[in-house]
């Protein structure tokens, strides 16, 4: 059997992967800018400054982040010794990836949201639009792609283990709650019932291709298992015409309930300390379910008898190999219930003030996807003026990637705050050497001063 070669296919599969060049993006600029109302949905102890704030969904895309661990745009192109002309350099891009790698997609729309501040207290409701979806691909699959099975992999298991895709569309309707327990210490939680639209999960997955090193016969192994909600529908062709997942956001026929906590801690007239757990939760699926279980693959390819494919006028052979792959790679189907669990989220930071005015911060933000754990770390400094302007300019090391620079500024004249933020400006500026892209906005009115000495204490001498 000769070697098969696919190198061919490498900038069909390479350019699937570009539109996310640009761990996705969790508004973590958003953090510094903690008097900001959404700021409520990154630590439920945060609150604005006013009495009474409201918020609703004016362009259809509020918060969105993409990103890709894996590599950039630059990473796979390389210039040309004659003429500096760009070539694709799969190569490159392979050096810089790791053995699984994340493309990721996560959009944040709030629809509507309102908080009001009593005293010590502050209470709050929302619902939000949420998609997080993450593609996860192997090192090895790109270089088989490049390589064909004749170099690295000859004699070697090429391992697609772990690859897989994942989506996660619902609605979250969030009751939030926090207090002043003391003059330092503020403790918030908000409770989310969630009604899910749709969902793909990639339970498990083991795929792997082995090349003898003598007669270049092929052994693929693996098996996997995939869960589905409300995306079967959409391809099969006795679903009705009319079928839309959208009106499983409102109905919790796919049922779900989230958890987040938060606090914050004066720790003296300088420091301040915060840390959340968000997401902690899950969704029930059972609208329009479709689980596919593949067999155990064990299969060896030994090629095609040439001469009884120069004998055969009917394409009989190619009909027996299309029937043995069929047999081979056959899934079992149901329709059972599933559960999902949320990423969860953690963050940590704390602030030092330099002025009255000017702060420094530092903030870990830490992920739980698919047991598999990612981190950020960002530094900041924040300048707030008043009630009207709050301005912040981060550095952060992120999904493998460092140089993400994030700039957030939220306004306030009148009644209307504005905010605009980005965890990484570069993204526009230089998208092809960004692995990380990022935009977040949003208005609310905000009404009602507070009192200031009644519903923040003056704060004793911690000297």
């Amino acid at each position: 059997m000769k070697k098969f070669n696919i190198k061919s296919i490498w900038a069909s599969i390479l350019f699937i992967f570009i539109g996310g060049i640009a761990m996705a993006q969790k508004n973590q600029t958003l953090y510094a800018l903690d008097n900001t109302p959404q700021a409520h949905y990154l630590n439920p102890a945060f609150k604005p400054k006013s009495k009474l704030f409201i918020s609703f969904l004016i362009l259809p895309i509020q918060s969105v982040g993409v990103s890709n661990s894996g590599f950039n745009l630059n990473d796979m192109l390389s210039k040309r010794a004659q003429d500096d002309s760009l070539q694709l350099d799969p190569e490159k891009a392979i050096k810089k990836m790791q053995k699984l790698n994340y493309l990721t997609l996560e959009s944040y729309n709030e629809l509507f949201s309102f908080g009001i501040r009593k005293e010590k207290s502050y209470f709050s409701f929302s619902v939000t639009n949420r998609l997080i979806s993450n593609v996860i691909y192997s090192k090895d699959l790109f270089q088989l792609a490049a390589e064909g099975n004749g170099q690295t992999f000859l004699g070697k298991r090429a391992s697609f283990d772990g690859i897989g895709v994942n989506v996660n569309s619902y609605i979250e309707y969030a009751i939030g709650f926090n207090r002043d327990i003391n003059e330092k210490f503020t403790l918030g939680a908000r409770v989310k019932a969630l009604s899910g639209i749709a969902n793909v999960n990639t339970r498990s997955s083991k795929f792997g291709l082995y090349t003898d090193e003598t007669t270049f016969n092929l052994t693929i192994d693996g098996s996997a298992t995939v869960n589905t909600s409300a995306i079967k529908p959409l391809y099969d062709s006795l679903a009705p015409s009319n079928y839309n997942p959208a009106a499983n956001a409102y109905n919790f026929k796919n049922f779900g309930m989230a958890l987040d906590l938060g606090a914050t801690y004066q720790v003296n007239k300088k420091i301040k300390l915060s840390a959340s757990l968000l997401d902690l939760g899950f969704i029930n699926w059972k609208t329009d379910n479709a689980t596919f279980i593949s067999n155990n693959i064990d299969y060896r390819f030994e090629g095609i008898d040439l001469n009884r494919f120069l004998k055969d006028s009917t394409n009989l052979v190619f009909e027996q190999l299309k029937d043995t792959l069929k047999d081979v790679f056959s899934s079992v189907e149901n329709d059972k219930t599933y559960k999902t669990g949320l990423n969860t989220r953690f963050y940590v930071g704390g602030t030092y003030d330099l002025t009255k005015s000017i702060n420094l911060g530092a903030t870990l933000l830490s992920e739980v996807i698919k047991s598999q754990y990612r981190a950020a770390f960002i530094v900041s400094s924040t300048v707030k003026l008043k009630n009207w302007l709050s301005a912040t300019v981060n550095y952060s090391q992120q999904a493998r990637s460092t140089g993400n620079v994030g700039v957030g500024l939220s306004l306030r004249g009148g009644p209307i705050q504005f905010y605009v933020i980005t965890d990484n400006v570069l993204g526009f500026i230089s998208p092809a050497n960004s692995k990380n892209f990022h935009a977040s906005f949003g208005f609310s009115l905000m009404l009602g001063k507070i009192d200031d000495k009644k519903v923040e204490p003056s704060k004793p001498s911690f000297e």
